[in-house]
């Protein structure tokens, strides 16, 4: 990744992007040359130009490419710690529901959970560390929270304090998945960031094709509780190689040339200190922008879910395939995401570039959307073949394409939109990430459990026509907020120039 002359031309305009906000709120246009204010908390000169990209010292986006990669590969291997934690489990259902002498819904129960906290912890985790700056501790926290609970569930002989531990285990493991993000956009710039959120999450697709595969052998051939021996010692590695190896890559929020008073800098964190809220990430939904991009990613992350819940036993009734062949079939989307993760990521950073050129060499975080579109529109085409091919039984083999297809596009589309939001809110980069699993967690996994339902009562053909339906419509919010996304975004660094 040699951009050097990419990264001092985008670090200069986020600089005079700065001071041109803070012109406009002092609103003099009777200094031509210079503009100086004193407000008892810092003085600006406007005239001063940038002389180097570098306006922090040890700035993580300037560190050496090999710096870059090696925290790059301890992330994405910590991201898929959060996955294959919940779908090892799955194999030794049945075998835990009979030793702990449970009943199925509350079995169930223990899966759901995990679950619903990998989308709401985030929001914690999140939320402590764009305040306080940080991402190192919350790694070490979160890991030693994992591994604790981890090793607890190994003598675990009550359904119950398993329920408890799982829900840990969910609450550390977690972190990675916004906190990683968080990291990423803090040691790259634009140009360099989809190709590397791409990496990110071929990591986070690889967790839920490899953990079942674990999991059944080691409750096959060695025990259920082997499992939590595997996720001690693999959150144990991880914890000892984040704390030898990873930085800390938190930016801190004051990256230009103006100075704070001493006293004013104490009143500021004396005033951090008495501000945490872990739902603080929820008040992002005030901004259009994020918003109307979350909403679209919801519902393609709704349709996944609708067919991963009726592949079971659509496949089943359809093509008279087996339990192990069953998880076979879920081979086929899960490569599809793996693909578009490293597609997408690279076509990413591709089209950015070439529009960058088109417009000057300008950065604007709405260019990423561009590549977007293609992804888009190969997902509502996917399903919509997929729900229909399937009702028809026609051979297996489309229906498994189409999957793949739709996998491909969806990743094709999440990496530019979910690389835009980090981008249009880089101080808080961590919440926007935790918000966007917070809302797909809610709404996605709760239109999972209206899938069956719905595909009763009017078939397979039907239900995905109307998820595709809903894909094309939400299409809209992607081309508004490529329209109207900048406006949006200078309002919101007004509200929040520091």
């Amino acid at each position: 990744m040699k951009l050097a002359s990419n990264r001092d031309y985008i670090e200069y305009n986020k600089l005079y992007e700065e001071k041109s906000v803070i012109q406009e709120e002092i609103n003099d246009d009777s200094k031509k040359d210079s503009v100086s204010t004193f407000n008892g908390d810092y003085e600006l000169h406007l005239d001063d130009e940038p002389t180097s990209p570098t306006f922090i010292e040890n700035d993580p986006k300037n560190w050496t490419d090999f710096k870059k990669n090696a925290i790059l590969t301890i992330v994405t291997i910590a991201a898929m710690l959060s996955p294959i934690a919940n779908t090892i489990f799955f194999p030794a259902i049945l075998t835990v529901r009979e030793e702990l002498q449970t009943t199925e819904t509350v079995i169930n129960a223990v899966v759901a959970i995990f679950v619903y906290l990998m989308g709401i912890s985030p929001l914690f985790w999140a939320s402590y560390s764009d305040l306080r700056e940080t991402r190192r501790k919350v790694y070490l926290l979160a890991s030693a929270m994992f591994i604790i609970a981890a090793f607890l569930c190994i003598s675990v002989t009550n359904i119950w304090w398993l329920m408890i531990l799982r829900a840990l285990q969910a609450t550390g493991s977690s972190a990675v998945l916004c906190i990683g993000a968080g990291t990423l956009s803090d040691i790259y710039v634009p140009t360099e960031l989809g190709t590397a959120y791409g990496l990110f999450y071929f990591g986070f697709f690889v967790g839920p094709l490899i953990g079942p595969l674990i999991g059944g052998y080691l409750t096959q051939y060695v025990h259920w509780r082997a499992i939590f021996w595997f996720l001690t010692i693999y959150g144990s590695t991880l914890f000892l190689v984040i704390y030898l190896f990873l930085p800390e890559t938190s930016r801190p929020k004051q990256t230009s040339k103006i100075p704070l008073s001493k006293l004013r800098s104490e009143e500021i964190s004396l005033s951090l200190q008495k501000s945490f809220n872990p739902l603080s990430p929820i008040s992002l939904l005030k901004y259009p922008n994020l918003t109307l991009i979350i909403l679209y990613k919801i519902w393609v992350t709704s349709t996944i879910y609708v067919q991963n819940i009726l592949i079971p036993e659509r496949f089943a009734i359809t093509y008279g395939l087996s339990a192990s062949q069953i998880g076979l079939v879920f081979l086929a989307p899960g490569l599809g995401l793996m693909s578009g993760s490293l597609v997408g990521g690279k076509l990413s950073d591709y089209v950015l570039s070439k529009r960058m050129k088109k417009i000057g060499g300008n950065y604007l975080p709405e260019l990423r959307l561009y590549s977007a579109w293609f992804g888009s529109i190969l997902i509502p085409l996917a399903y919509f073949s997929f729900g229909w091919l399937l009702e028809n039984g026609v051979s297996i083999f489309y229906p498994l394409f189409t999957m793949f297809l739709g996998g491909f596009g969806t990743l094709m589309a999440f990496n530019p939109t979910s690389t835009y939001l980090v981008e249009s809110y880089p101080t808080r980069s961590a919440s926007i990430v935790a918000l966007n699993n917070f809302m797909r967690a809610l709404v996605a996994g709760s239109m999972s459990a209206l899938a069956a339902p719905l595909s009763d009562a009017v078939g397979t053909g039907w239900t995905f026509t109307l998820m595709a339906s809903g894909n094309v419509l939400t299409i809209t919010f992607l081309i508004i907020v490529y329209n109207y996304g900048r406006k949006w975004r200078e309002k919101i660094r007004k509200e929040n120039p520091r």
